[in-house]
């Protein structure tokens, strides 16, 4: 059982114009980036022990 349904997928693929595999690669990287980019800056925020923006925590 995969983490989306058939249903899910091909609305996710209707939804973001996939036609070709390239379409399907770059929608799949620019996924996996954001991603990416959220763990890393949570592992930043656990290694400073405050956020971001948090001014009073520094």
């Amino acid at each position: 059982m995969g983490l989306l349904s058939k249903e899910q997928l091909r609305a996710f693929i209707k939804e973001n114009g996939l036609v070709t595999a390239q379409d399907a690669q770059n929608a799949l990287k620019d996924l996996f980036a954001e991603t990416l980019q959220e763990m890393l800056e949570a592992e930043m925020d656990t290694h400073l022990g405050y956020g971001k923006h948090d001014v009073q925590n520094k």
